[in-house]
């Protein structure tokens, strides 16, 4: 009988460690049973009062219910720790998706910006001619021929009327919007003209503008600036005639619109 109580013992447990499908419950009757017996038998084995068999059968119920109480247990608990996984993923994949959400909104607020700025563009190259955008502003290029003689500062007729018209255009579609006037030269040397270097023609020349800009058409001061780049900034290639006449040009440079206005001490 004591042969017969470990052989049942083992056998059970085998077969449990085959079970990979059982849940705990299962599991623990299967292995609670065949301990129980196992005891029981040996109970009864040394016992004078007590039947081995019986013994073995009273062993297999009791250990069945408690693996069976014992592998619910441990039921509850892995899927506790499921339920807190499943909370922790969850967690994760909100986070995560309010990111894309977010990062969703700023492409369709830069796709909203970049059409604007393609309408804007294409109205202004209707009634004005050469304009690009660049860097996310807009940029509008006026021939040095247009607008000055040559190796001169002062504004030809020509120019003030070309002025005149772009500035039309600009408080029609840009009212109140910040203006940079920034002039551009060839890179031929300064011989005849006077001036220093290319610096201070292209400085003279986008201050010219500015100041023409400011009496003429009354934009206020803080929202104009100057700027001189010289030759360093072309267009074309220098190295022929058309090239270099593109390069001498002056260019109204319109800012987006500020978020808030900055106030100024008076």
């Amino acid at each position: 009988m004591l042969k017969r109580g470990v052989t049942l013992l083992c056998v059970v447990a085998v077969s449990v460690m085959t079970l990979t499908g059982c849940s705990w419950t299962q599991k623990g009757a299967l292995i609670g049973g065949g301990v129980g017996a196992g005891v029981g038998a040996l109970i009864g084995h040394h016992s004078s009062k007590c039947d081995p068999c019986d013994a073995a059968l009273i062993g297999l119920g009791a250990g069945a219910l408690a693996g069976a109480l014992l592998g619910d247990l441990i039921d509850i608990q892995n899927m506790r720790a499921l339920e807190a996984r499943v909370a922790e993923l969850e967690g994760m994949l909100a986070a995560r998706q309010a990111e894309l959400d977010a990062k969703t909104k700023e492409l369709a607020a830069a796709q909203a910006r970049i059409a604007e700025l393609e309408r804007e563009v294409a109205e202004l190259r209707k009634k004005l001619g050469e304009v690009r955008v660049e860097d996310g502003v807009i940029i509008l290029s006026l021939l040095g021929e247009t607008l000055y003689a040559p190796g001169k500062a002062e504004l030809t007729a020509q120019g003030r009327a070309t002025l005149d018209k772009a500035m039309g255009v600009i408080r029609e579609q840009f009212p109140d919007r910040e203006i940079v006037v920034r002039g551009h030269t060839d890179n031929q040397p300064i011989r005849y003209s006077g001036w220093k270097s290319n610096w201070e023609l292209a400085a003279a020349r986008s201050l010219g503008v500015l100041h023409y800009l400011m009496d003429k058409h009354g934009v206020k001061g803080e929202n104009i600036s100057a700027a001189t780049y010289s030759y360093y900034r072309p267009v074309a290639d220098n190295a022929s005639p058309e090239g270099r006449q593109q390069n001498r040009r002056a260019e109204i440079v319109i800012l987006p619109k500020r978020v808030e206005k900055i106030e100024r001490p008076g």
